[in-house]
């Protein structure tokens, strides 16, 4: 399913470089959003996190899809508010408000953590251990950490934010992707332009492990709690 919104794009094909084609290889055999994603959701309990993923890999339904995009379009002004221009490097305080708003709002959404690539490179050096590493060290927010995180509402919906802004600057993605973001399924955007999401861990509180806010804190401020 495609979905087009002011702010926001889907399946959509463009040239990054040298490392995507403007038609893009097959989608590689060994790749599989839904296996990885459901062993990301099982993993939370090895990082010391305490409250459970708030989706499954179950597909969500199109309507309930449609609806957190929907969301996270007419909310646009409100949660971009005080944020730089560039989100290329924002991406935990992005997911943050995203998982704030929507949960607000009734629709169940969690954050991912990863990594993303092309078959030609990987935008992001992180996996399991590097991550269960990091959250059993002191915060320290001047240090860089090599991770991604972007919002589902389960199965292979992804919403990002964050990514298309790096894309613009660095890999060649047409200007226009700075201010705009993915509102798509994962497998599609492998097979129609190249980009393989890599979900390695489920859940909001990795973000309190790792940095000095925790999404959930929003989540009941907005709630009144």
């Amino acid at each position: 399913m495609t979905l087009h919104l002011p702010h926001s794009i889907s399946q959509r094909q463009f040239i990054l470089n040298k490392t995507m084609h403007a038609n893009p290889d097959p989608v590689m055999p060994t790749y599989s959003y839904f296996d990885s994603f459901s062993i990301a959701l099982t993993l939370w309990p090895s990082m010391g996190m305490t409250r459970a993923p708030l989706v499954t890999a179950e597909q969500p339904s199109p309507e309930l899809v449609q609806q957190a995009y929907a969301v996270v379009h007419e909310q646009y002004h409100l949660w971009r508010t005080s944020m730089p221009k560039y989100l290329g490097n924002q991406c935990m305080d992005v997911t943050t408000r995203l998982y704030g708003l929507l949960n607000s709002r009734g629709i169940k959404a969690d954050i991912v953590i990863g990594s993303v690539r092309t078959q030609q490179s990987q935008f992001f050096n992180c996996d399991v251990p590097y991550l269960r590493d990091i959250a059993t060290q002191l915060v320290d927010e001047t240090a860089p950490i090599d991770l991604h995180a972007w919002i589902t509402v389960g199965g292979d919906s992804v919403i990002d934010f964050a990514l298309p802004s790096k894309l613009a600057r660095n890999h060649g993605a047409p200007a226009d992707l700075m201010n705009e973001g993915f509102c798509a399924d994962a497998t599609g955007m492998a097979k129609h332009m190249g980009l393989y999401y890599e979900p390695l861990l489920v859940g909001s509180q990795y973000l309190a492990l790792v940095n000095s806010v925790d999404p959930h804190d929003l989540l009941l401020h907005l709630l009144g709690k």
